[in-house]
């Protein structure tokens, strides 16, 4: 018999085996009941092939941090990294109802457990939400106070003198008596998050194994609406082949979580955590040889100066990044001047026809429509990702400016909504027993203002 012949049959044969093994895949695809699998109608995480997060004991240098976990973007679980603060013995609700705290220390709260960007929040006297939020759905989520900061140690791995140089963004304090469920989300920040009261159960994902199959389809607020105890596959199928990373937390924990890594977080028992978030682009350039070779435990928070978010708005980098995040998922990576503007500032969609603050969104669609003019270069009426990344230095300086006026805008809507709503404020708060009451209430007091 001839060789060739005898070899092309072989080839043949294979490239035969190839293409039906490859048109049954495709049938078995297309025919999958994405009802009948695993995860279905179950909480975020559950059902798909899981893996634990990578632990270290510790915080580790900021050389080896930055080399193996900062930089190549790969999240880590610090056991026991937050026992190095005095917070960790410390902080007892006994102990903070002994403080001398400042009058009016008030804090911001959110009022029911599972997340809800649409929620209504409040602010309460920090000992007075010590003493009730046992018994309540109230959850601090504010800056962590000035009076606590001196009992936390900045993480060893972050002891760096050009960190501290306006790199660092907040620093956050979560505080309940635990149940709390968060969105689906991403932070455009790196964050270190570490527990000191209760356990957390965080559930990651890869945002580029996995690109655009989590769908963050708020990305005005960089979260999901899926529900997180009950995912549906048929809303969006592509959670169905989604793999995550499981990360249980336990007091005395830290974690890495990478910039813009998508995660969901649910908390137990009294539970206090704080977490530290920092400018992603700016830390790129730091030189970790002049960082802390030896941790200093007296390098406390109450040393650590934040920008908080509006800086972060004035970065080149964050400018291009906050505008491109909704073009990258969007058709063809463009988008009308509405959808984009609905994007940037949902606000102006969630508010059109509220003649209580007409003067201010119409003044905040002023601003929009400045911001516009800068980005579409082309002037054809839509803003692409082209548009965002060829802008110049002088243009995103101007679009800073736009962007911290309608954030200004935002500020004194919050602050009418607050003073209207919440007037008397602690008297309306002894008079509530529980979140369902407060949210009555407020639904009421928005009824009787509609009205008149």
């Amino acid at each position: 018999m001839d060789l060739s012949y005898f070899c092309s049959r072989i080839f043949l044969n294979f490239f035969l085996v190839c293409i039906l093994g490859y048109l049954n895949f495709v049938n078995t695809s297309e025919e999958t009941d994405l009802t009948k699998e695993p995860g279905h109608l179950q909480k975020f995480g559950t059902g798909r092939p899981g893996h634990q997060i990578e632990e270290i004991v510790g915080f580790p240098n900021p050389g080896d941090f930055f080399t193996n976990y900062y930089l190549p973007q790969k999240p880590v679980k610090l056991r026991t990294g937050a026992k190095l603060s005095p917070a960790f013995h410390l902080w007892t609700d006994e102990y903070f109802l002994n403080l001398d705290v400042p009058p009016k220390s008030k804090v911001h709260l959110e009022t029911v457990k599972k997340e809800s960007r649409q929620q209504r929040t409040l602010h309460m006297d920090f000992k007075k939400f010590v003493k009730n939020y046992m018994n309540t759905s109230y959850y601090m989520v504010d800056t962590v106070p000035a009076f606590l900061k001196p009992d936390l140690v900045l993480p060893c791995s972050l002891q760096c003198p050009e960190l501290l140089d306006n790199k660092f963004v907040e620093i956050m304090m979560w505080f309940s008596s635990g149940g709390t469920n968060s969105v689906v989300h991403y932070d455009a920040v790196d964050n270190i998050n570490c527990v000191y009261r209760g356990s957390k159960d965080f559930v990651i994902v890869d945002p580029v194994k996995y690109e655009g199959m989590v769908p963050i389809d708020r990305p005005e607020g960089s979260y999901s609406d899926i529900d997180v105890d009950k995912m549906d596959y048929i809303k969006y199928p592509t959670l169905a082949k989604v793999e995550y990373i499981h990360a249980h937390m336990e007091p005395g924990d830290c974690l890495y979580i990478p910039y813009k890594w998508i995660h969901q977080v649910r908390s137990y028992n009294s539970n206090l955590a704080v977490n530290i978030w920092w400018n992603h682009y700016d830390a790129l350039d730091v030189d970790t040889s002049k960082c802390n070779k030896e941790c200093d435990k007296t390098m406390t928070l109450d040393k650590v100066k934040t920008t908080g978010f509006d800086y972060l708005l004035n970065s080149n980098e964050n400018i291009k990044a906050h505008l491109s995040d909704g073009l990258a998922a969007a058709p063809g990576k463009v988008m009308t001047y509405e959808k984009f503007i609905h994007y940037i500032c949902p606000m102006i969609r969630d508010a059109e026809g509220d003649e209580f603050i007409k003067e201010e969104i119409d003044n905040m669609k002023e601003n929009a429509n400045k911001m516009l003019d800068v980005i579409d270069q082309d002037k054809d009426e839509q803003i692409s990702l082209q548009d965002i990344t060829t802008l110049s230095s002088a243009q995103l300086l101007e679009i800073s400016g736009i962007l911290n006026v309608m954030d200004a805008i935002q500020d004194s809507i919050d602050q009418k909504f607050s003073d209207e709503e919440l007037e008397g404020g602690d008297g309306l708060q002894d008079e509530l027993g529980d979140e369902g009451q407060l949210i009555d209430v407020f639904e009421k007091l928005k009824s009787d203002r509609d009205e008149l």
